[in-house]
């Protein structure tokens, strides 16, 4: 429960620390040093009484637009509180009315060929909408215009002010189109739905061959098995009757064991082979498409009809 509150007030203290540490820079005429930490004071706590503090430091360091607009922002903050602070609003418009002709702009100019959907300008990486098209403030130097629009490369421009109070034209050229990846396709324009019907078909039907794989596989050894026991049961019966304690009797026992070890394994394996292929041709069968069945009428000189194909 306290956390939030605890959180609060560590930012308010790292705020206003900031805020002395800037102070006591510009006390030295360090405003270059000193405006970063007003920066980082005003984001952690959104005090008019920073803003106006980077504001000025912002006029001393020559980023006339940055101060112009923090000036702005500072009256009108100030007279929406419904208890302004009258001194500080007219310091604040004072300096906004002196900075405003040094306020350098930039004009955005889309010739009719470079109209794009979703076109998108951000000048410093800041979006501006196309109303402000018609002069952009911006501080002197080097400044970043980003281009970007729907299935176009983007395109970042650098553009150069060189002087305070000036008006930069730049003109943006068409956008080069970019690659787009194909989309999916599925088979016969299916949906979803369609597609995962189409999957499990597969499914059961790569089930169904490997069942049925394996059941003709037993089936297949059960036969082995089954004439295995014929043979022996055959060769027990050649010796009928055989002379008690002879070789032939004994042969004739030992083929007796092994046509009925063969029998029983026959018996097992030969109904369980069976019915893993039936389980198969089963599973294959009813496993339906794995594909969207196409029905194409079909014409010639003396006949028409219709022709269903799929595959399974």
């Amino acid at each position: 429960m306290l956390a939030a509150p605890t959180a609060r007030a560590d930012r308010t203290s790292d705020a206003e620390d900031l805020f002395r540490r800037a102070k006591a820079l510009i006390a030295q005429n360090k405003h270059v040093e000193a405006c970063p930490l007003l920066e980082e004071s005003y984001r952690l706590e959104r005090a008019r009484g920073t803003l106006l503090n980077l504001a000025l430091c912002h006029e001393q360091i020559g980023r006339t637009s940055a101060a112009w607009g923090e000036f702005r922002r500072v009256e009108q903050e100030e007279r929406a509180s419904g208890a302004a602070n009258e001194s500080r609003v007219q310091l604040a418009r004072e300096h906004a009315d002196k900075l405003q002709p040094r306020v350098s702009r930039l004009k955005i100019v889309v010739p009719p060929e470079a109209h794009a959907a979703g076109l998108v300008v951000k000048v410093d990486g800041e979006p501006r909408a196309e109303p402000l098209w018609a002069g952009v403030p911006v501080d002197p130097g080097t400044r970043s215009v980003e281009v970007s629009a729907l299935n176009k490369k983007p395109l970042v421009m650098k553009v150069k002010v060189d002087d305070e109070g000036v008006l930069v034209a730049v003109t943006i050229p068409a956008l080069e189109d970019a690659l787009v990846a194909a989309p999916t396709v599925v088979p016969g324009g299916a949906n979803l739905e369609e597609v995962e019907q189409y999957a499990s078909n597969r499914a059961r039907r790569t089930t169904g061959f490997v069942i049925g794989g394996i059941g003709l596989a037993t089936l297949a050894v059960g036969g082995a098995f089954g004439i295995a026991a014929i043979i022996n049961d055959s060769d027990a019966k050649s010796c009928s009757p055989c002379v008690r304690g002879s070789a032939q009797a004994s042969a004739s026992d030992q083929s007796t064991d092994r046509a009925f070890v063969f029998a029983n394994i026959a018996n097992v394996t030969v109904p369980l082979g069976a019915l893993g292929s039936l389980i198969g041709v089963y599973l294959v069968l009813s496993a339906g498409p794995s594909r969207r069945v196409a029905v194409v009428p079909t014409t010639s000189a003396s006949s028409g009809g219709l022709s269903v194909s799929g595959l399974w």
